[in-house]
């Protein structure tokens, strides 16, 4: 590389993966712009396609996931440090938790720590009776469960993987395919190793068309009723149009001047509005029933991961525990990437745990607090949020939710600013990653474009207002479900390439390890 284009603060772009991801994206979601609602049945015939043909894959994968990282933090090579002797973290372990866990969950949890409960209750699973005290235990569970540990093991193998290549081995190439050399070779610089990374950008796409189908006619619900006007079409787009906004600034600006203050800053507003609804909610109960929840959890696990029902097909696993683990493999290249790129200087246990750990109780936090406060609602104050479940959709029921709080009139506009700002920091991050994933290589003191990460800002939110335009969960499902088959394969492979390169390094050595490679010339 010459002098010249080593000063260069922008890496450049890959033209093949860019424009063939690009185009790729605009012919899977341009019908959806143009046939709008004719789609839903031919959608909903898709996604039961997928997910009734492939739960048993879904589920071992998932599993499976689960046991390698265990392995791999708490194994022989848990002590690797992901980079070389001298690097330390470059963010303090706030900011870098901070990030991890706005960039990886979104807006969404909010969205479904309110709405799963509820749904969990209607419909219960493992044959149990609506609304009964059994469907009650594991309607705050299983929501735990779908944002649980399993969820975040789907990350590790990606997180590691391009860790080590970027950090340890020097290499300046944030493409997935190129951490797939351990096991595909030379193979990954030709048309297999573009497949590869197009592959991926379009499930990223697909994972976060999930976030945009649920978040933006959340606000706009919520926003309709606090402004007493009609929640429409209209109303929608000027939503997305507004997050567009702020994630578009805080890409463009970059991952310390924009990523890194909006996932601070929303951290401590999460905090805020957690804590207020744990006071003025029922607190005793709140915590009882969380508690015996993860009793329930820890009891069921096991039952919970495998759970497909063949023999009456309820649907229940398909449709939610299958569908959540494809999302989270939709998210899994781009969060893998991402958390590689904030953890230099961090060992590969330190990565693990708190990817596994921290922000599982993250997440169990939303449903101590907003699912245990619909349940309640629903089985001990009479409030029917099943019936504007089914009258107006989850974003009714959440906007019912909150009018039942105290100071409505500060309540929901801080609401809406945490939602705005929850998904504002992630699709900053996935734009961010996306434009990376599209470049040659990227050295440790350059960024993607600024041109490339608008352009992926304002795909972004076009997908998502093409998804509204369709509607329906099913719709919202599909997006992730039918992207992410191919991520399987793809993080097997990484897996498997990890596993090797660690293996040629370390060998069987158990103690603190540090690699010293030579930068890439």
């Amino acid at each position: 590389m010459s002098q010249e284009k080593s000063k260069s603060i922008h890496a450049r772009i890959n033209p093949v993966v860019f424009w063939g991801s690009a185009i790729l994206c605009v012919l899977l979601y341009a019908p959806m712009l143009i046939f709008g609602k004719e789609l839903q049945p031919y959608v909903a015939t898709i996604l039961k396609a997928i997910t009734y043909r492939m739960d048993w894959l879904w589920l071992l994968f998932a599993l499976g996931c689960v046991v390698f990282s265990l392995w791999l933090a708490f194994g022989r090579y848990g002590n690797v440090k992901l980079g070389g002797k001298d690097d330390k973290p470059e963010f303090s372990d706030f900011s870098w938790i901070s990030m991890m866990f706005t960039g990886g969950v979104g807006a969404g949890l909010v969205y479904w720590s309110m709405a799963e409960p509820i749904f969990y209750l209607k419909f219960p699973p493992f044959w149990n009776e609506p609304f009964s005290a059994q469907a009650a235990q594991f309607s705050i569970a299983y929501g735990i469960f779908h944002w649980g540990v399993t969820a975040w093991s789907i990350f590790v193998p990606g997180a590691i993987a391009f860790a080590y290549m970027i950090h340890v081995r020097k290499k300046p190439f944030f493409y997935p395919s190129y951490a797939c050399r351990g096991i595909l070779g030379d193979r990954v610089d030709g048309w297999l190793g573009k497949a590869i990374d197009i592959f991926v950008i379009i499930g990223l796409v697909g994972g976060l068309g999930t976030t945009l189908g649920t978040v933006i006619p959340m606000m706009s619900a919520v926003s309709a009723d606090m402004l007493g006007i009609a929640d429409s079409m209209t109303l929608k787009v000027a939503v997305s149009l507004v997050v567009a906004a702020v994630f578009t600034y805080s890409a463009y600006s970059g991952i310390n001047s924009g990523i890194k203050k909006l996932s601070e800053l929303n951290s401590w507003l999460c905090m805020g509005l957690l804590g207020f609804v744990m006071l003025v909610g029922p607190t005793l109960f709140m915590l009882s029933f969380y508690v015996d929840s993860l009793g329930v959890l820890a009891t069921n696990f096991l039952r919970m991961s495998l759970y497909t029902d063949p023999i009456t097909k309820s649907g229940f696993p398909q449709d939610w525990t299958v569908f959540y683990w494809a999302w989270w493999a939709a998210w899994a290249m781009y969060f893998g990437l991402f958390v590689a790129r904030i953890s230099k200087g961090r060992t590969i246990r330190n990565v693990i745990v708190n990817m596994m750990v921290v922000t599982t109780i993250g997440c169990s936090l939303f449903f101590l607090v907003f699912g245990t406060y619909a349940v309640d609602l629903l089985l001990n104050q009479g409030i029917a949020l099943d019936k504007t479940l089914a009258d107006a959709g989850a974003a009714g029921m959440i906007s019912q939710v909150l009018h039942t709080l105290p100071l409505t009139q500060i309540v929901i506009p801080y609401f809406l600013l945490v939602m705005l700002i929850f998904q504002a920091t992630t699709i900053d991050s996935n734009a961010y990653i996306i434009s990376m994933i599209a470049c040659k290589e990227v050295r440790n003191d350059q960024e993607s474009p600024r041109w490339t990460r608008l352009f992926w800002c304002v795909l972004l939110a076009v997908i998502g207002v093409a998804i509204m335009m369709v509607g329906g969960l099913s719709v919202v499902q599909l997006s992730s479900v039918a992207t992410s088959v191919p991520i399987i394969v793809i993080i097997i492979i990484l897996s498997l390439s990890l596993l090797k390169m660690l293996k040629e390094d370390f060998g069987g050595e158990s103690k603190v390890q540090v690699v010293d490679y030579p930068e890439e010339d």
